[in-house]
């Protein structure tokens, strides 16, 4: 006969589950939250410190998070919480590190500070915005008709305006003068602005004008008498202008020429 096959092999039995007990002995105690709710305190007596020394003794929610603490005593004592910190220290007189959100209860405190916060100086990303200078057009009369306009600030004196308006006139400026006008040649007094004289014009007076007229004064001199000379001699070479009336005419505008330098130069 044929050999009957062996039976399958049974199904695997699942691993027996090992219940494991509370061996507590008050039948099954409490968890660690329950442990930490028991151990927070629902009063606290403190020793409060303000800014400005007073030392008050107070009492407070020991549920209560340690930034509404802030919050709650800054307003109790008119102060800015965003200007001021808290410190929390312990019996023994140590700085204890907390969270914002710390219950005031949990904590071993016997002290709290208020103290001003300081400010850190936060450091310029870019430089402020220049406020933008009041300046008004100025028209400078220079060499007779000439003129130049520049843009300056009205309310700075006139000695700060030197520089600007040499660069545009190509003057230096420790040699000219600032003139009311070219008539009267008033000289403008330096520590006043145009504002406070009222100005939106002026004179540039180049004191190297004058000083090249008075060195070449006396060649200049002979030569205007050379040419009224000139002149006079063939104003008596016409006709009807010989004899005693053109020599009177001759002395006289030799007089004028003589006297007309010293009226230029003089100024």
């Amino acid at each position: 006969m044929k050999a009957h096959a062996p039976p399958p092999p049974p199904a695997p039995q699942p691993a027996p589950r090992h219940i494991f007990r509370n061996t507590t002995p008050d039948g099954g105690g409490t968890s660690g939250m329950d442990a930490k709710e028991n151990i927070l305190r629902p009063t606290v007596d403190l020793q409060l410190t303000l800014p400005q020394g007073n030392q008050i003794y107070v009492t407070e929610d020991g549920s209560k998070a340690l930034m509404d603490l802030l919050v709650e005593l800054c307003s109790r004592y008119r102060l800015n919480p965003a200007l001021h910190t808290l410190e929390v220290l312990s019996p023994e007189g140590h700085s204890l590190g907390f969270k914002p959100n710390a219950l005031l209860g949990s904590l071993n405190v016997a002290c709290v500070l208020i103290k001003d916060k300081v400010l850190e100086e936060k450091v310029a990303r870019r430089p402020a915005p220049k406020v933008p200078e009041k300046t008004v057009r100025l028209m400078v009369n220079y060499h007779g008709n000439q003129k130049a306009v520049v843009r300056v600030n009205p309310l700075v004196p006139l000695q700060a305006l030197i520089p600007v308006i040499c660069d545009k006139c190509e003057f230096d400026p420790a040699r000219v003068l600032l003139l009311k006008d070219s008539v009267s040649h008033h000289e403008l007094p330096l520590d006043k602005s145009l504002t406070e004289l009222g100005l939106k014009d002026l004179y540039v007076h180049d004191q190297r004008l004058g000083k090249v007229l008075t060195l070449l004064s006396p060649p200049a001199i002979v030569l205007l008498f050379l040419d009224s000379v000139r002149s006079s001699t063939t104003s008596l070479d016409r006709p009807g202008k010989k004899g005693l009336l053109g020599i009177f005419q001759f002395s006289r505008r030799k007089s004028k020429v003589r006297l007309v330098p010293v009226a230029v130069f003089g100024q």
